[in-house]
């Protein structure tokens, strides 16, 4: 499908720094996917606020309905027909997207992990969706991480995390995109 595309993907909890990864990624010519801009498209479209519970929910039922792979589908149909050659792929959070990009010729898994202290404080100031409380960061973490029992089509960071290729531990900021250097140079 993709032929000599090159893709990274990115898995991690929310506020690990897969954004400031992807967007590095960005920056040496690879071109940004974000998973939850086809949720957010649809939301909007639905009329329905943009919020992580109903990013969550939206995502769970779409996979439920369309087979847990439908949000890598969806983006290997935008790389296809955009003719992309390096893509960076921003919020993998399940393993039938994992799956679904292993399919192609060449992809690598990245996981970016953050102390939960560290994620909280760097989340509960983003004001790009609702504020966060730290009652609320935890339901959101357990369930994005798939420790609250959803079955195949809930989030499973967790379990994405295991299987990633890399790692990178994005605490220390000030040597996070030199780390994303080095990984680049490695794949």
């Amino acid at each position: 499908m993709t032929g000599e595309t090159q893709i990274i993907g990115i898995t991690g909890p929310f506020g690990s720094g897969k954004s400031t990864a992807a967007s590095f990624f960005e920056s040496k010519g690879f071109i940004k996917i974000t998973l939850s801009s086809f949720l957010e498209e649809a939301l909007l479209k639905s009329g329905k606020e943009i919020t992580r519970f109903n990013l969550q929910d939206l995502g769970n039922l779409w996979r439920q309905k369309e087979g847990s792979g439908v949000l890598a589908r969806k983006a290997l149909e935008h790389i296809s027909n955009n003719k992309i050659e390096k893509a960076v792929i921003d919020g993998i959070r399940n393993l039938g997207e994992v799956e679904e990009l292993k399919r192609t010729d060449s992809f690598t898994l990245l996981g970016v992990v953050a102390d939960r202290k560290i994620r909280f404080e760097r989340v509960k100031h983003m004001n790009n969706r609702e504020v966060l409380t730290q009652e609320l960061f935890d339901r959101l973490d357990y369930r994005d991480l798939g420790i609250t029992g959803d079955e195949e089509a809930g989030l499973q960071v967790a379990k994405c995390l295991a299987i990633s290729d890399y790692f990178i531990n994005s605490n220390d900021e000030n040597g996070y995109k030199e780390r994303l250097g080095e990984f680049l140079n490695k794949i």
